[in-house]
């Protein structure tokens, strides 16, 4: 073997161990299955893997001229190359990876490497940005809300900017875009006149925003565990609150990741010109501000745990006291009843008459007087 295929066996066994610890504990938490990989080791640098469960591809365009817009919905490669000639600037959007052969065309007919269309259509869960020849690639992860079952998923963004050309690749087929679309199809819209650059900064500031739905109900979550445990039903949630903190802590991974990848494309200004880094800035903001919530979330879920412990130290405490108390009362009536018991022929007292009701008083008394004082000394109840 050589050096070149052992360094590949080493990133593909790299991959592996990222996509376990980032897509195992969200999806278990979100309550999805994993999706699974047809990644295969040792196949050539640039090979297509589509997963099984993928979604059906479905491709959009929207071309930007002086007279507006023109939409294309789901066309052909010869459409496409048509709508190219034309001039203007091109953003094609493509959702779901299922049609490999498509993608291929693609790659094909917009001279896209190899290597670019495999990190644009391969789900990796990795967050990065490459640059080859005019081509800037970005990719990253996005968490977005379900509208239909309310359930967070996790997928796969990634932007090419060439020029003229912006092309977007989503794993998933729901439809986020639906703001940059509403202020396309206005005349007087900034994403008519500006360069595309400024179109990729929109889409990926709803890609973060996307995630702060996803945050606030994991944090919603975390609340309702927070009041089943402060009422002493935390010995069931314990499982829950224990794949809770593991996905917060995946999730931290993740926006840690995104703030380096906005960082990094803040210094660089050959993919985002300057007029266009301080809306970027703002993308950075809203990524350092998740990382804060998630940390503060993950924090309060952790104290839950030393609140369950907690309450269950005290409420073992209690039991223990009471237990205490009870055996404090009956030790003395305890003793009087064996000396009573004992087969002594002269004993004053058995002869009488009042005897039986005297000892039984004399015991009634002393278990009263145990319980006024405990309950004087707050150890019983309330002091006053």
């Amino acid at each position: 073997m050589t050096v070149g295929e052992h360094l590949q066996q080493l990133q593909e066994t790299a991959r592996r161990f990222l996509r376990s610890v980032v897509d195992t504990p969200v999806h278990h938490l979100f309550g999805q299955p994993q999706r699974s990989s047809q990644r295969k080791s040792g196949a050539p640098p640039g090979t297509l893997f589509i997963a099984p469960d993928a979604a059906a591809t479905r491709v959009r365009v929207w071309r930007i001229d002086e007279q507006g817009v023109e939409f294309l919905d789901d066309p052909d490669t010869q459409a496409i190359a048509e709508a190219r000639l034309k001039g203007g600037r091109i953003w094609l959007d493509v959702a779901g990876f299922a049609d490999d052969e498509r993608l291929r065309a693609l790659g094909e007919l917009f001279d896209l490497h190899p290597m670019v269309l495999a990190d644009l259509v391969n789900i990796d869960r990795q967050t990065k940005v490459n640059t080859l020849d005019e081509q800037a690639l970005i990719v990253l992860q996005m968490l977005q809300l379900e509208s239909e079952q309310h359930l967070p998923g996790l997928g796969q963004l990634g932007l090419l900017i060439d020029g003229d050309l912006l092309l977007s690749f989503r794993e998933r087929p729901e439809d986020i875009f639906s703001p940059v679309l509403e202020r396309l199809n206005r005349p007087t819209s900034r994403l008519r006149k500006e360069p595309l650059d400024y179109l990729a900064c929109a889409l990926l500031n709803l890609a973060v925003d996307a995630s702060f739905p996803v945050v606030e109900a994991l944090a919603d979550q975390i609340d309702e565990a927070e009041d089943e445990v402060m009422s002493g039903r935390g010995n069931e949630l314990l499982g829950d609150i224990h794949r809770q903190r593991r996905a917060l802590i995946t999730l931290g991974r993740i926006f840690w990741r995104q703030r380096d990848l906005m960082a990094r494309l803040l210094r660089d200004e050959e993919i985002f010109r300057r007029e266009t880094h301080i809306y970027l800035r703002d993308v950075y903001d809203c990524t350092v501000q998740l990382m804060d919530m998630v940390e503060t979330t993950r924090e309060l879920a952790a104290s839950l745990v030393e609140i369950h412990l907690s309450i269950s130290a005290n409420r073992t405490n209690e039991i223990m006291k009471t237990l205490t108390i009870m055996a404090s009362i009956f030790i003395p009536l305890t003793f009087i009843a064996g000396v009573y018991g004992m087969n002594f022929e002269h004993m004053p007292e058995l002869m009488h008459p009042w005897g039986y009701f005297g000892v039984l008083g004399v015991m009634l008394a002393i278990a009263v007087g145990l319980l006024l004082w405990f309950r004087y000394r707050g150890w019983l109840g309330d002091k006053s």
